[in-house]
C-alpha cells in the first residue's frame, strides 16, 4: 500500500521491516477509518506458488473502547515481545485484557 496515495482519512505505517534471501517481512497498522487493521505481510521472493501472504488482526473503530490509532502504533513500535511471542501476540494479549472484539485471519494471494 503506498502511504502517500491514500484516500481521505486513511492512515497507514510500517513498524517493522525484515529482509532476507527467501522473502521480505513486515507489519503494518492501517486505519481504514471504521476498522484498523494489523499486517504480518509475507512476500515470498522464491516461490512459484504464492505472491504475499498476510496474517491480519481486524479490530472495528467502535470496538476499541477509545483507543486510538496512534496509541495503537506507539505499542507495536515499542513492545518488546517475550522469547517465542510476535507482535502479534502482544497485540492479541492487549485486546483480550481490554475485552475488545477483533478478528483474526491469514489471506493469500496465489501466483
Amino acid at each position: 500500500m503506498d502511504k502517500t496515495n491514500l484516500p481521505k482519512g486513511w492512515k497507514y505505517e510500517i513498524f517493522d521491516e525484515i529482509e532476507n534471501p527467501i522473502a521480505k517481512y513486515y507489519s503494518s497498522l492501517t486505519d481504514y477509518g471504521d476498522m484498523i487493521k494489523f499486517s504480518n505481510i509475507t512476500l515470498p521472493k522464491t516461490s512459484n506458488i504464492f505472491a504475499e501472504f498476510d496474517d491480519y488482526i481486524n479490530i472495528k473503530k467502535e470496538d476499541l473502547k477509545g483507543i486510538t490509532f496512534e496509541q495503537l502504533l506507539f505499542y507495536l513500535k515499542n513492545i518488546e515481545p517475550k522469547e517465542k511471542q510476535s507482535k502479534k501476540d502482544c497485540l492479541i494479549q492487549l485486546l483480550n485484557k481490554n475485552q475488545i472484539k477483533y478478528e483474526e485471519g491469514l489471506w493469500d494471494e496465489a501466483i
